[in-house]
């Protein structure tokens, strides 16, 4: 009697600590998530916070620049226009400089203030030098003014070349604190485990010869049952954690420019065991101008995801000191090698609202598809490697003069690989997108989506980009609209044109690592 109450007694027991178990990593998976969260946030704060400073100082840059040319060209000239710049770039220096305290306060640099404060006082030594040129009055001699202003000039970008470098150290501190509290939380998961398994084994002993003997399958079943538990626990709160990264990272809101329209979204994929490293993102420029990425990073899981904000910082960053798409992907793919990141594909340009011009420059991505009205969706070329994967990438800057109406598709390869066939899949979403009407299509990233996937099952992420031009054009443009349409005419009607649609893309199909 007493062996068969001890049999008993011993799953109850076990049952129980079971239960206990799951309850502590249970809780300390929650807390574990919102720590992260928290840690998350605070990455995205300081990465938001960096690309706003990052634009004033670009922008003071920019006015420094525009008051040196206007002097420049009235000394070496004598006419009174070349003195436009200057004038309008007056009001923009300090302006800029008052953001870019308020940013660095944010962010906390300490010797961020006295460079600010250095090169605003340098500009306003330049500006009180050149006061008498501006009036209208050119010197004597332009040589010996040059020559004065040179000090003043090579400090103030002296000044924020060392502000910009204290801002990448800024950005490498919150990166380095995220990672730490990812392998905080890793080893805070591994010690639960071992507690788990360790508590596990100290219960069975204490458990005498007949119970065990009793319950030995039903003890192994609920081994498999645990084992099982603790690893879906462990995917769950790496899901959880790379989840958050993607809400973070992922979805950002678009510029709005009265010459130009933009849609997205991000789909993550319906499989349990992937989530990707897919972006977008877009950025105002001069000149009537607008960036815009998209990009995906090799692999799942939380590294994609970091990965994919290190690369996207990257882009951004380098895209406020170089315009040139192929320029921009140098940079990048040099500073991903330095610091041994994933590889990544992309696409980076600019859409030109001035001159109906789209630029832009791959590294191994899907090749973007053009939509021009009354013409079929025709893919662009592309060519590159993939970022952080060979120090020359041979990167190359293409240009595709188009009309009002126009409409860029940009696309990750889960929007061509659903079918394990990405020739079919390239056929299914150039028909999809010549199947929606872009003229009423407000969303048309969505459209394109719903018309792609329907009835089919999204087996990796999928992030898709538009960039379109209004087809009324704004005022200011240096290309008509009816000059341009004039122009897409006579390509379609000539031989060459002809010739363009009927080759096929170029393409690299690139499989993700899993």
């Amino acid at each position: 009697m007493k062996v068969g109450s001890s049999a008993r007694d011993g799953p109850s027991g076990s049952l129980i600590v079971t239960a206990l178990t799951l309850v502590v990593l249970i809780a300390s998976a929650l807390s574990a998530g919102l720590y992260l969260r928290t840690r998350v946030v605070s990455l995205l704060h300081v990465s938001e916070t960096i690309r706003s400073a990052r634009s004033s100082a670009f922008g003071m840059l920019r006015g420094q620049l525009d008051e040196e040319t206007g002097i420049r060209g009235f000394v070496a000239s004598g006419n009174r226009e070349y003195l436009e710049p200057y004038y309008a770039a007056l009001p923009m220096v300090p302006a800029d400089a008052s953001n870019l305290r308020k940013r660095i306060a944010e962010l906390g640099i300490p010797e961020g203030p006295a460079l600010v404060d250095r090169a605003s006082a340098l500009n306003r030594a330049w500006l009180a030098l050149a006061a008498g040129t501006a009036e209208g009055k050119r010197p004597a001699d332009g040589g010996v003014l040059q020559a004065r202003a040179k000090t003043m000039v090579d400090g103030f970008r002296a000044a924020m070349a060392n502000l910009d470098t204290a801002l990448d150290r800024r950005y490498v501190a919150a990166d380095a604190d995220l990672y730490a509290a990812i392998e905080r939380t890793g080893l805070l998961f591994g010690g639960l485990i071992l507690l788990v398994a360790a508590g596990t084994i100290l219960f069975g002993t204490s458990q005498n010869r007949a119970a065990r003997a009793l319950e030995a399958s039903r003890a192994l079943s609920e081994e498999q049952r645990r084992e099982a538990m603790r690893l879906r626990i462990a995917y769950e709160t790496e899901k959880h954690i790379a989840d958050t990264l993607q809400d973070g990272f992922a979805q950002r809101p678009l510029p709005t420019h009265p010459s130009l329209r933009f849609s997205a979204m991000y789909v993550p994929a319906e499989e349990e065991n992937k989530v990707g490293g897919d972006w977008y993102d877009a950025l105002e420029l001069p000149g009537d101008r607008v960036l815009f990425v998209i990009g995906d990073v090799a692999g799942h899981g939380i590294e994609a995801a970091v990965g994919m904000n290190r690369a996207r910082q990257a882009l951004m960053s380098s895209a406020l000191v170089d315009t040139d798409p192929a320029d921009i992907l140098t940079r990048v793919n040099a500073e991903l090698l330095r610091n041994s990141a994933p590889m990544v594909t992309g696409v980076v340009g600019y859409a030109d609202a001035q001159t109906y011009e789209f630029v832009y420059a791959s590294a191994g991505h899907p090749p973007p598809i053009l939509i021009e009205p009354g013409r079929a969706p025709r893919m662009l070329e592309i060519g590159g490697v993939p970022l952080g994967v060979v120090p020359s990438g041979a990167f190359r800057t293409r240009r595709v003069q188009s009309v009002p109406g126009a409409i860029l598709v940009l696309y990750t390869d889960g929007a061509v690989e659903h079918s394990r066939d990405v020739i079919e899949g390239e056929r299914t979403l150039l028909a999809a997108i010549g199947s929606i009407d872009t003229d009423r299509a407000t969303e048309p990233a969505a459209a394109i989506h719903r018309a792609v996937f329907a009835g089919r099952t999204a087996g990796d992420d999928v992030a898709i980009l538009t960039v379109g031009f209004s087809v009324a054009p704004s005022t200011g443009m240096r290309v008509s609209a009816d000059r341009a349409n004039a122009e897409f005419a006579a390509r379609s009607a000539s031989p060459q044109g002809a010739i363009e649609s009927a080759q096929p893309s170029l393409r690299i199909i690139r499989r993700k690592a899993s």
